[in-house]
């Protein structure tokens, strides 16, 4: 990691309530702590307040190496090797712990800690989720530097004797370490003002439903005023109960109608009422009308190559409504954490948020934070994803992979990531099914690894890749798929119109493409149109399109055989589906058509070729 000063080193901040007035030092900085640090595995009992640390060493705060400012220099592990954990133990007193109403923990730090308070974990930064041991390494990569703040869980105190333990976890190649720590009690009982701090945002959209979502700095009951009309709403829903993460579906709407709405408490308005804040409902499925969808794959570095995309779709959207925003994995980097998705998402995109419902699937960076097990993890937690069918298609009963239907187009949602030989069959079962009753005029699919790609990554050789190539291309395939939507390879990468390709990259040839071309639609003088593809009544023809560039670029050889257009650009895709006509386009970040390619149906597609 790159070395930095002490100053630029962030604070976590732990507390019960968000109000700090008042405040007790319980553990001052620069404290003596017991330490230990020669690599050696303690498990968990370290943890607990019956632990003998009487054998560790003593030393006072700041403990580290490699910044030239501590005051305690430990043990560093061999030039080649650092130790990745080292453990510290605090006892403290306190002789009252319901005089302190809030308690804030401040911990500079620039690598993953877990803190334990009573041998209880009160906050985890920078680790994955789950299981980890004393040789997992911190997930954080050139991580930014700032104040967090979290909610302790209740009884974190007792009276009488106190530990707090804390294990810092290097990087594999960390060549400086510093640890402090102040814990400060506040007997302050006054709540901070409501606000909203995330949000608010849009999810699980149907033509009569729309779930609102947003996130707030205390614990407050939720309320959504709504309308057809900007200046009065005429409709609100409640729920009385408390809670940060507010969620609130709205049902029995009008399709095809603008709704104005706000967020708040019972008693008090927090966000909306304005213009932004307004949705469209969908058109009934199965409607053929015009729509546009916004397609982005790896975006979420938070750099300014993700704003420079954004702005440019900004630009050339203009006034015509998007309509979906379909996200192909990597939303956020590096681990998929909840502060990343705060920066590195809902920061970027507060506005469109706030006007149409996001669409994703999970990548490999997002599953860095995630169980797909049970899924849980901030992937999980920041979306609201239909696994019972109640956005169209057939119930998947999980979160991992869905489907939905808008206006006459189906998607399908799948997860690259599972690898496990039962899950897989489950996966590949559900998406026969569920395509098998699938009526809608398009079929667009999208997860994150592709199945043909010669950009920053190899479908010849990455496991992922060629188990999504062989094990459901031919699925999609066999039900007439028009468009298939990947990220993974930092770049763009366009297929020709293809059918029956499930080996390595030597062995397509001609055979594979169904129709000669570029798809680009030329339009004659006499109103007629060439250059498109055209979907047969054999239903036979896919494009394939990498769309991973929309955060960074990657390179790579960018030759892979099946792909009729390679470009290591920055960009996002554009979709306009009006009635049996497809036209996609590559925006890149500066706002020019990189590609451009149209699908036309002869008549609907329906059921297998």
């Amino acid at each position: 990691m790159k070395k930095l000063s002490l100053s630029a080193l962030g604070l976590i901040t732990l507390a019960v309530l968000l109000n700090n007035a008042n405040a007790e030092t319980l553990i001052a900085k620069g404290s003596s702590w017991r330490y230990l640090n020669d690599g050696s595995n303690q498990g968990t009992t370290w943890r607990s307040t019956k632990f003998n640390d009487n054998s560790w060493k003593v030393g006072l705060a700041k403990l580290g190496y490699g910044y030239g400012d501590e005051a305690t220099v430990i043990n560093s592990g061999s030039p080649q090797k650092n130790h990745i954990t080292s453990y510290f133990r605090y006892h403290f007193t306190v002789a009252n712990p319901a005089d302190y109403a809030t308690i804030t923990l401040n911990i500079p730090r620039d690598e993953g800690s877990v803190i334990y308070i009573n041998g209880k974990e009160v906050n985890r930064e920078n680790m994955p989720a789950g299981d980890f041991t004393y040789s997992t390494p911190t997930t954080a990569l050139n991580s930014k530097f700032r104040s967090y703040k979290f909610v302790t869980p209740e009884n974190t105190l007792v009276a009488g004797d106190n530990v707090i333990a804390v294990e810092i976890h290097q990087g594999i190649a960390d060549t400086n370490l510093s640890f402090d720590l102040e814990l400060q009690g506040s007997n302050t009982k006054s709540q901070p003002s409501a606000k909203v701090i995330r949000g608010p945002y849009l999810q699980l959209a149907t033509p009569q439903s729309v779930t609102i979502r947003w996130r707030t700095n205390i614990a407050t009951s939720s309320r959504v005023l709504y309308g057809t009309t900007l200046s009065r709403p005429q409709f609100n829903k409640n729920d009385a109960t408390l809670t940060y993460e507010h969620k609130i579906q709205l049902t029995n709407l009008q399709p095809g109608t603008r709704y104005w709405y706000s967020v708040g408490t019972n008693t008090a308005l927090l966000a909306g009422g304005g213009i932004v804040t307004s949705f469209n409902t969908a058109l009934r499925n199965g409607t053929q009308s015009a729509a546009r969808i916004w397609v982005i794959g790896d975006a979420g570095t938070g750099n300014i190559s993700q704003k420079k995309v954004y702005n440019a779709y900004r630009s050339y959207t203009g006034a015509t409504d998007t309509d979906l925003l379909l996200m192909l994995g990597d939303n956020v980097y590096q681990s998929g954490l909840d502060l990343e998705y705060q920066d590195k998402f809902f920061a970027i995109y507060p506005d469109i948020l706030k006007q149409f419902p996001v669409w994703p699937t999970i990548g490999n960076h997002d599953a860095l934070s995630a169980n797909l097990n049970d899924t849980t993890g901030p992937y999980y937690t920041v979306f609201s994803l239909p696994k019972s069918g109640e956005a169209g298609g057939v119930a998947s009963n999980t979160e991992s992979y869905y489907s939905f239907d808008y206006r006459n187009i189906h998607f399908v949602v799948l997860n690259s990531q599972i690898s496990n030989a039962a899950a897989i069959t489950a996966m590949k079962n559900w998406l026969s099914n569920d395509l098998q009753k699938n009526k809608a005029d398009w079929l667009i699919a999208y997860w994150h690894h592709p199945p043909y790609t010669k950009g920053s990554h190899n479908s010849d050789k990455e496991r992922e890749l060629i188990a999504m190539r062989q094990n459901f291309l031919p699925i999609l395939e066999d039900n007439a798929v028009d468009l298939v939507l990947t990220g993974h390879s930092h770049s763009y990468e366009r297929s020709y119109f293809i059918n029956g390709h499930y080996g390595l990259s030597g062995t397509f040839n001609a055979r594979n493409i169904i129709q000669a071309g570029d798809g680009h639609e030329i339009i004659n003088t006499n109103g007629d149109t060439t250059g498109a593809y055209r979907k047969l009544p054999g239903n036979k023809g896919t494009v394939y399109a990498v769309v991973g560039s929309s955060g960074q670029i990657g390179g790579g050889t960018l030759n892979h055989p099946a792909m009729l257009k390679s470009l290591n650009k920055l960009g996002s895709l554009v979709l306009d589906i009006n009635g049996l006509k497809l036209n996609a386009k590559f925006l890149n970040a500066a706002g020019g058509i990189d590609d451009d390619f149209t699908i036309s149906k002869v008549r609907p597609v329906v059921g297998k070729k």
